[in-house]
C-alpha cells in the first residue's frame, strides 16, 4: 500500500495568546491543535472506512510525561465527539482494533513537535503522518518532565541523545563503513546529525536484525526529507538522498512499533566513484538525432550507479533510456541545482527505463541509471535523443473525420504516419464474408509505438478499442464480424511520434 504523509504545522507564538483568558496557561492552544489534528485525522479515517481504533503512546525520550497524558486524553476525548465519525473510540486493551494513533514528542531548540501517526494494524502500515509544533515554555518544560527514569536496557553509551544533542556521524566512502553500534528500547528514538563534505548522494542504513524505522530530515529547517521502513537488508530502513555541502542532516532511527527493542548498527557513507559515474565525474555523453543513435554500453552491479551528463545545442523533447533486458530505474536531475525532474521504472522496452523531458539549449542535466533493486546486476545501454522532427503526411491525407476515411483491402497493409501527436487517421473496409478479422497497428521500426485502435460499425457504434494488445505497445483487436462495412479509428498515445506505423487487415 503506498503510504501518504500528510503534515499539519500548527504553530503558535507567545504573542498570539491573547484569546486565552490565562496567557501563562499552554492549556488553551494545545486544545487547539488537538481540535485541528482530530478534524485531519477523522477525514483519513472516514476515508479508510475504519470503525474500530485505539489511541496509543504519545512518548517522550523513551518515557510518558503528563503531557504525553495530556495529549492523549485530549485526542481520544476530541475523535470520540467528533460529528459524523464513522468509527468508534476503544481504549487501548482491545485486541480487535484496526487503526491506532501513536507518536513521539520531539524537543528542537525553542520548538516543541509532536508526530502523530495512523497506522493500519492488520500490517503495520503508516497511512498519515501529522506534526504540531509549539513554542517551548516553562509551563510546557514542567509537562515534559519524565515520571520515571527511561534506563533500560535500550539504555546505549551514546544516550542521551536528543534533537537538540544528536550524535555526529563520521560519512564514509563505501557499503563497508564500519558502523555505529546502538541499542533501542520500546518507543526508543535514537539522533544522528551528518554533514557531507560535498555534493552527492548519501546512503544511510541500518543493519542487524531488530526492525528499525528510519527519517532523515534538514537539520535546521526541521523539514522531514525522507522516510524507510525496509528498504535495507531484510528489516532494516534504508534512505538514499542527494545531499549538499555544509548542509546539516539529522537521522532519526526508531523501533518498528512502540514495543521494538534490541540492537543495530548505523552507517552513512557517500561513494567515491573513480571511474565513469557520480556526481562529480559523470560520463558526457553526445545527444543524438532518432532512434538509430548508437547507445553506450555498461555493466551493472549490485548498488551500482552510473551517471551520464548530457548538455543539449537545442531547446526540444528529448528522449533517454536504456535499452537490453536489464531491469532499470532512470532519474533526471538538473545538474546545476541537483533537482529531480523526472523518474521512471519500466517505460521503456520491457523493464527497461525512459524518460522524455522538454530541455533548454546549454542546461546540463544528469540521468542517474541503477538496478531496480540493490541485488539487481546485468548490462544494459544507455542514450539519448532527439526526435528527428515531425514526420511528413502520408499520402492518405486528409482522413481526420469519418468522412474521409480512406479504404484498406482485407489482407493488405498501409503505411502510415501521424505527423503529429493529435493526428487521427480513418479508416474503412468491407467486409464480403462473416468470420474472425484482425485489425493491427503497430511502429514500422519498432513495437515502440504507442498506438490505440477503435472499431465502428457503419452507423458510427463503437464495438472494440484496444491500447496494448498487440507487442509492447502495439494495439491489436481480434474480434468476430459480420458482412458489411466497418470502420477503424488510429491515434497514437506518444506526444511526439517518431516512427510511421503500418496498418493492416487480415481474416
Amino acid at each position: 500500500m503506498k503510504k501518504v504523509f500528510v503534515f499539519i504545522s500548527v504553530f503558535f507564538l507567545v504573542s498570539n495568546f491573547a484569546f486565552s483568558q490565562n496567557a501563562e496557561s499552554p492549556v488553551p492552544y494545545m486544545d487547539e491543535a488537538v481540535v485541528n489534528l482530530s478534524r485531519a485525522i477523522q477525514a483519513k479515517l472516514t476515508e479508510k472506512r475504519a470503525e474500530k481504533i485505539v489511541v496509543g503512546q504519545f512518548t517522550f525520550q523513551n518515557g510518558n510525561t503528563s503531557f504525553s497524558s495530556y495529549w492523549v486524553n485530549q485526542l481520544t476525548g476530541e475523535l470520540a465527539n467528533m460529528p459524523g465519525r464513522t468509527y468508534t473510540v476503544y481504549s487501548s486493551g482491545v485486541t480487535d482494533a484496526q487503526w491506532t494513533i501513536t507518536g513521539e514528542i520531539v524537543v528542537a531548540a525553542d520548538t516543541i513537535r509532536v508526530y502523530s501517526r495512523l497506522i493500519r494494524l492488520s500490517d503495520r502500515a503508516i497511512e498519515a503522518s501529522f506534526y504540531s509544533n509549539f513554542r517551548r515554555s516553562e509551563q510546557i518544560n514542567s509537562m515534559l518532565v519524565l515520571s520515571g527514569s527511561s534506563a533500560s536496557g535500550g539504555m546505549d553509551s551514546y544516550e542521551p541523545d536528543s534533537w537538540e544533542n544528536p550524535v555526529a556521524v563520521s560519512i564514509g566512502d563505501s557499503p563497508t563503513t564500519p558502523v555505529m553500534n546502538r541499542a533501542i528500547d520500546s518507543g526508543d528514538e535514537d539522533f544522528f546529525l551528518i554533514v557531507p563534505d560535498r555534493d552527492g548522494r548519501l546512503t544511510a542504513e541500518t543493519t542487524g536484525s531488530t526492525d528499525t524505522y528510519m527519517y532523515l530530515y534538514n537539520y535546521d529547517t526541521e523539514e522531514e526529507l525522507a522516510s524507510n521502513d525496509d528498504g535495507g537488508s531484510n528489516t532494516n530502513a534504508r534512505i538514499t538522498f542527494n545531499v549538499r555541502s555544509g548542509t546539516r542532516y539529522l537521522a532519526v532511527v526508531r523501533g518498528y512499533s512502540d514495543s521494538t527493542a534490541g540492537s543495530y548498527g548505523f552507517r552513512a557513507y557517500m561513494v567515491v566513484r573513480d571511474g565513469d559515474g557520480g556526481w562529480e565525474n559523470p560520463v558526457v555523453f553526445e545527444i543524438g538525432t532518432g532512434e538509430d543513435t548508437a547507445a553506450i554500453q555498461r555493466n551493472l552491479q549490485p548498488e551500482d550507479e552510473f551517471y551520464f551528463l548530457l548538455v543539449p545545442d537545442r531547446n526540444g523533447r528529448l528522449t533517454i533510456e536504456t535499452i537490453g533486458r536489464t531491469d532499470t530505474y532512470m532519474e533526471l536531475y538538473d545538474a546545476g541545482t541537483k533537482e529531480l525532474l523526472e523518474e521512471n521504472d519500466d517505460g521503456g522496452n520491457n523493464t527497461n527505463a525512459r524518460i522524455r523531458y522538454n530541455v533548454r539549449a546549454g542546461n546540463r542535466y544528469i540521468a542517474m541509471v541503477r538496478g531496480y533493486d540493490s541485488s539487481v546486476r546485468g548490462s544494459f545501454g544507455f542514450r539519448a535523443f532527439f526526435g528527428s522532427g515531425l514526420l511528413a503526411r502520408d499520402e492518405y491525407e486528409p482522413d481526420d473525420e469519418p468522412s474521409q476515411a480512406k479504404q484498406i483491402e482485407i489482407g493488405a497493409s498501409q503505411e502510415r504516419t501521424f505527423h503529429s501527436g493529435d493526428d487521427v487517421d480513418w479508416v474503412f473496409f468491407n467486409v464480403a464474408r462473416a468470420g474472425r478479422y484482425v485489425i493491427n497497428a503497430r511502429g514500422i521500426n519498432s513495437n515502440r509505438l504507442d498506438t490505440y485502435i477503435e472499431l465502428f460499425d457503419s452507423n458510427f457504434n463503437l464495438i472494440a478499442e484496444d491500447d496494448d494488445g498487440g507487442d509492447s505497445l502495439s494495439s491489436r483487436l481480434s474480434v468476430n464480424l459480420g458482412a458489411g462495412v466497418y470502420y477503424i479509428k488510429v491515434w497514437c498515445l506518444d506526444e511526439d511520434p517518431e516512427q510511421g506505423y503500418i496498418l493492416s487487415v487480415t481474416q
